[in-house]
């Protein structure tokens, strides 16, 4: 928690009361926020880390929370656990994994995710975890500004791996639901209550990752040709046609084949990526175009 500042605090644009946060802290987080979102789009232009990902995540290795999230997110979470070095599979707030019997280990540092806000809120990031760091109030002051209208699209928040946490003592829980252990005893063997299991298996996780992929394909304006000729293949199983706005797969390309998912999850993360970098080229343009227009001398 960072300490309050005797400096003027901001006013929130949204409710006009004042931020417990300077101009100087909100500046820092919103510039916090602009690194984080720049990071999950080199992400997704790793098309071979989107793929070790989605095997991953098609076999059975995630949850079904991370399941839902978007690939843009579930880029960013797998990347920070294999920086940390653990492999992602079960994430939550503090809070929640208090609730499922688990406290998040001293000294653990959370995975940053995006987390859309206002009329922007278009994918499963909405649903995600509240964040569980410095601030939960008043999303206007940190949140990233997406275009040049200063309106919010969107802020980052903070959750963790199971792997950063630890089994709360019997001694400080209460009864399982699951196993109807009493208080202050340990669970029963075979218990599958959550502070026994890292997180709950999913078996139909390669349809569950599949279905998201082409939801967030036909939201970015793209559609799916399947089975497509081979002309349209080009020698690949899954091949983007960013001019047609199309994504050609091959017919053994179902959710029957984890490797089949990855490809298609490769297809959609360069199509994310591809929007980014064009929209960063647009927003550059116009900042070009007002300091032009600031620097030409009014004429009489």
């Amino acid at each position: 928690m960072p300490r309050k500042s005797t400096a003027r605090n901001a006013t929130s644009r949204k409710s006009g009361t004042r931020s417990r946060y300077s101009d100087e802290q909100i500046k820092e987080f919103r510039q916090r926020d602009r690194q984080v979102m720049s990071r999950s789009t080199e992400h997704l232009e790793d098309a071979e880390g989107i793929r070790r990902f989605a095997q991953h995540a098609a076999t059975g290795g995630v949850s079904l929370r991370i399941l839902a999230y978007s690939l843009r997110n579930q880029a960013l979470l797998a990347q920070q656990a294999d920086e940390r070095g653990f492999v992602l599979s079960d994430v939550d707030s503090v809070k929640g994994w208090r609730q499922r019997g688990r406290f998040v280990r001293k000294g653990e540092t959370g995975l940053r995710l995006i987390k859309p806000v206002g009329k922007d809120k278009k994918d499963t990031d909405a649903d995600e975890p509240e964040a569980s760091d410095e601030r939960e109030d008043d999303a206007d002051d940190t949140d990233e500004t997406g275009e040049d209208n200063g309106k919010p699209k969107f802020r980052t928040g903070v959750v963790f791996d199971v792997a950063q946490t630890a089994e709360i003592p019997p001694e400080e829980r209460g009864q399982c639901a699951a196993c109807n252990a009493e208080a202050g005893e340990p669970c029963n063997p075979g218990c599958l209550c959550p502070t026994c299991t890292d997180y709950e298996p999913v078996g139909d996780a390669a349809e569950i990752l599949w279905n998201n992929l082409l939801d967030q394909l036909t939201a970015a304006g793209y559609a799916l040709d399947w089975p497509a000729p081979a002309d349209a293949l080009h020698g690949h199983r899954v091949h983007v046609d960013h001019e047609g706005r199309t994504v050609a797969a091959a017919f053994e390309v179902t959710a029957e084949h984890p490797a089949a998912v990855a490809d298609l999850a490769a297809a959609v993360a360069q199509i994310i990526a591809r929007s980014d970098r064009e929209r960063e080229t647009r927003r550059e343009q116009r900042r070009t175009a007002r300091a032009a227009l600031t620097a030409t001398p009014a004429t009489a």
